[in-house]
């Protein structure tokens, strides 16, 4: 469905070439069913958009427009208007068509050439498109928006050194501030080093990750990794409680690289630590069900169970039920009623099971596992633990 926005910009221009068309049949009497032609496709458009057929007012403005190509701001529309409705061919010949025209300025024609490198750059002919966008680098006037699109090249080809030359460049020349998220390509640097077994340099980026953004969380993560992996197993665990401070919605995606570290120092108690002190920080109920389970595994079943009574008692848990069902079943404790314990907890297992997963945000995007830049909306750092919480009121 076409963006109507994009139509109200463009109804405007459609009016004014044909008052601009209507002069020039009077001046030089030529043309003369033109200026009613555009007039009545003008109306006409006017009509498919107030009855929300978007994609109707497009096609009588396209069609009316083709005889008023001397302008070129209202080729630029159109061609835009072509590319955001996906027809990308007919976009592209457009801009290449304005480039041959005669007694275009450079500045003119520097817009067409950026115009054309979105065009390539959404028909996925990433090199063509980067190689215009380079051109047009050299042009003040589009250094800005050249660039914000190579990020967005690079971004997609994963190619991290050159896109944080681009952010970079892009941090120095506007007032955003991009040092987070050249953090976060630090970071993929750091996990393809890591993934490639060179800790050295995987150390290296998770500092400069660090250096840009102290708090970022996936730098963290992968600093406590690095340590663990170095055997500074109780450092890992403290670098990992840091998280406790900023993003207590990520302890949850820590706790088990906490637990294998304890118990490579043999410290359990390390674990149950960062574990009391993850709740104090978060309302993330999956490590209340952590500390069940680890008590369970100790053989601590009665306290594991008198836990989970007085938690679902008090906070009315679904998820907290579902576990203390399980428990009763699985210890048959309470034969008598095992078969009544089974159902319960399958229902609330079910009404549990769409609701855990990640999501963005910023977009609403939802999946069953962790991105670090969203899938839907391309940020980066706005995705988070869905929490498969039902309260019991």
């Amino acid at each position: 469905m076409m963006d109507p926005i994009w139509l109200l910009l463009l109804l405007p221009l459609a009016g004014f070439s044909g008052w601009v068309a209507a002069q020039r049949g009077r001046l030089h009497r030529r043309n003369a069913s033109g200026p009613k032609a555009i007039s009545d496709s003008y109306v006409r458009s006017i009509n498919f958009l107030a009855n929300d057929q978007h994609d109707e007012a497009l096609d009588v403005l396209a069609k009316a427009l083709e005889d008023y190509d001397e302008s070129l701001e209202i080729q630029l529309a159109l061609g835009t208007l072509f590319r955001r409705r996906g027809e990308i061919e007919k976009a592209t010949q457009i801009h290449q068509g304005l480039i041959s025209r005669p007694g275009i300025s450079s500045e003119q024609k520097s817009q067409v050439l950026f115009e054309l490198a979105n065009d390539y750059f959404k028909a996925g002919l990433l090199d063509r498109a980067e190689n215009l966008l380079l051109e047009l680098g050299a042009s003040e006037s589009f250094r800005e928006a050249s660039l914000r699109l190579l990020v967005q090249i690079y971004e997609s080809e994963r190619e991290w050194e050159r896109v944080i030359a681009a952010a970079g460049h892009l941090d120095k020349l506007t007032t955003e501030v991009w040092a987070p998220r050249i953090a976060q390509y630090q970071c993929e640097l750091a996990e393809r080093a890591l993934n490639a077994g060179d800790y050295s340099a995987a150390k290296d980026r998770t500092t400069s990750a660090l250096n840009l953004n102290r708090n970022c969380a996936r730098a963290i993560i992968l600093r406590g990794r690095l340590e663990a992996l170095s055997g500074r197993h109780r450092q890992a665990v403290t670098t990992w409680t840091r998280l406790c401070d900023d993003h207590p919605e990520m302890l949850n995606e820590v706790a088990r690289l906490v637990q294998t570290s304890a118990e490579s120092v043999g410290k359990s108690g390390l674990y149950v630590d960062f574990l009391l002190r993850a709740l104090e920080s978060s309302s993330d109920e999956r490590l209340q069900l952590l500390l069940v389970d680890f008590l369970a595994q100790e053989g601590r079943n009665a306290e594991a169970e008198a836990h989970l009574e007085s938690w679902v008692e008090e906070h009315g848990s679904l998820s907290g039920l579902n576990r203390l069902l399980e428990i009763r079943v699985d210890s048959g404790s309470r034969s008598d009623s095992s078969s009544d314990y089974e159902l319960m907890r399958k229902v609330s297992g079910k009404l549990l099971a769409d609701r855990s997963g990640y999501e963005c945000r910023f977009c609403g995007f939802q999946g069953k596992s962790m991105h670090w830049q969203c899938p839907g909306c391309r940020h980066w750092d706005t995705t988070a633990p869905r929490l498969a919480t039902i309260k019991l009121s």
